[in-house]
């Protein structure tokens, strides 16, 4: 039955499966050294675009080869993201711990939030646009906060995004095993069509032609 068959669906949908496994794995492992997490993050956007959308490539072999690729650049940009978000993470503690007693306005946790939530999504912009395009750390850099803000209903689409797949997370936390893969995998329905603004025609075109 041609069901059954490699290109069949039941074994379509088993490969895509096995495929979510193996890069959310790959992700997981390769955040346990915390320095290499943006790497990972660019590692993992590169590879769900690439094989779980357009079926091009492998997944073990993809990830490892963009990982390396994207080793230096990256590095260095999320050191300088985590040192960012572990002062608003400090900033929050301080926070919570002067709200609690009545010192200052517990107001201020709010542009905690808000700070925290810029930070995801200038993160959440830089290591798959890192992954895609080649540019100097700190126009990536830019470019990310650039495009959050441009981008703004898109942006809002991705935090909605981020939201489910934790609230997903949350109450069925053995999807670990699948989630990261599945959320890149939707990530870049939203990323692509940002990124896709500021190709040329001849970049379009090219990148059309690859995926067909």
């Amino acid at each position: 039955m041609r069901l059954f068959n490699y290109d069949g669906g039941v074994m379509r949908s088993i490969s895509k499966f096995t495929d979510c496994i193996t890069l959310s794995l790959l992700f997981l492992v390769s955040c346990l050294p915390i320095f290499t997490i943006g790497t990972a993050m660019a590692a993992t956007y590169h590879t769900a675009y690439k094989v779980l959308r357009y079926d091009r490539g492998y997944v073990f072999r993809d990830y490892i080869e963009s990982f390396r690729e994207n080793f230096k650049q990256t590095t260095l940009v999320w050191l300088i993201a985590l040192a960012l978000g572990l002062l608003l993470g400090t900033d929050g503690v301080i926070i919570g711990f002067y709200a609690r007693k009545g010192s200052i306005p517990a107001a201020l946790g709010i542009v905690f939030l808000v700070g925290m939530t810029v930070w995801f999504l200038w993160i959440s912009y830089l290591f798959p646009y890192m992954a895609r395009f080649e540019n100097t750390k700190k126009q990536s850099m830019k470019n990310a906060i650039l495009f959050a803000i441009i981008h703004f209903p898109m942006t809002i689409l991705m935090f909605a995004l981020a939201v489910g797949v934790a609230f997903i997370m949350y109450y069925f936390p053995f999807l670990i095993v699948m989630l990261p893969a599945i959320y890149s995998w939707l990530q870049s329905f939203i990323l692509e069509w940002v990124f896709r603004k500021y190709m040329t025609d001849e970049e379009r075109k090219q990148e059309d032609e690859r995926n067909c």
